[in-house]
C-alpha cells in the first residue's frame, strides 16, 4: 500500500551553492548542570542582608532567588495553582528545563554598585519566583497524601530531596542591552499557552 508521507532527505544531493541564510543566536549560551541547591544558597545568602543587594544593583525592579531583574522584565504573573504545580512538579523529579542568567558584571561606581544588567535573570522568573515563596513559606504543597505542607515543617532528610533534584543553569555573557532583551524575548515567547481542554491528565 502506498505511504502518503512525502520522503525525507537529511541532506540534498546537489551541491552547497545556496546562499540561504537561516537566523543565527549570536548570544552563545552555556549549560551548566546545577541544582535546586545552587538557588536554595542564593537566597539565603540574599536573605540574610537584602539592603546590600539593593545596594548593589539599585537597578533591579526585585529579586528572585537573589537574582537581579531588570527594569525591562514583565512581573511575575503566576497564579498560586501554576506556583504549587511547579513545586511539587519538583518534588516528582520533572525535567525542570533550565533558567538564564547574565554572567557579565560591571561596577558603575566605586561604591561598589553594579551595571544595569550585571548578573540579571532573563529567563525563569516565575519557576524561580515561585521556588521563593515556597521555600519562604508564602504556601505550602500536598503531600504523599494529599494534606498541604509547608517547608518548615519538613525534616532535613526531604528537604535534601527536594534540594538536590537537577535544575539546570544556562549563562550567557553579554554587556549589550538589545541582545539581551533578543534572548528574553526568544526564550519568553517561544511556546504557546495550553488552554484548560489540553491537559492530559485530569
Amino acid at each position: 500500500m502506498a505511504s502518503n508521507h512525502p520522503t525525507f532527505q537529511i541532506f540534498s544531493g546537489t551541491d552547497d551553492t545556496s546562499c540561504i541564510c537561516m537566523p543565527q543566536n549570536h548570544l552563545a549560551s552555556t549549560l551548566y548542570m546545577h541544582q535546586v541547591h545552587t538557588l536554595a544558597s542564593n537566597l539565603e545568602k540574599f536573605s540574610a542582608d537584602p539592603a546590600k543587594a539593593r545596594a548593589q544593583y539599585p537597578w533591579a525592579i526585585r529579586f528572585a532567588m537573589g537574582h537581579p531583574l531588570a527594569p525591562w522584565q514583565r512581573p511575575a504573573v503566576w497564579i498560586d495553582e501554576q506556583k504549587v504545580r511547579f513545586i511539587t512538579s519538583i518534588w516528582m523529579g520533572a525535567d525542570l528545563g533550565s533558567y538564564l542568567v547574565n554572567e557579565w558584571y560591571a561596577y558603575a561606581d566605586r561604591t561598589g554598585a553594579f551595571a544595569i544588567n550585571s548578573e540579571v535573570l532573563l529567563d525563569g522568573q516565575q519557576r524561580l519566583t515561585a521556588l521563593e515563596g515556597y521555600l519562604l513559606g508564602e504556601f505550602g504543597v500536598p503531600d504523599a497524601l494529599g494534606q498541604v505542607r509547608f517547608w518548615s515543617e519538613l525534616g532535613n532528610a526531604e528537604r535534601r530531596r527536594f534540594l538536590n533534584m537537577p535544575f539546570a543553569q544556562a549563562r550567557v555573557h553579554s554587556d549589550d542591552e538589545t541582545a539581551l532583551r533578543q534572548a528574553y524575548d526568544l526564550r519568553a515567547f517561544g511556546g504557546t499557552p495550553h488552554t484548560e481542554d489540553q491537559r492530559a491528565s485530569a
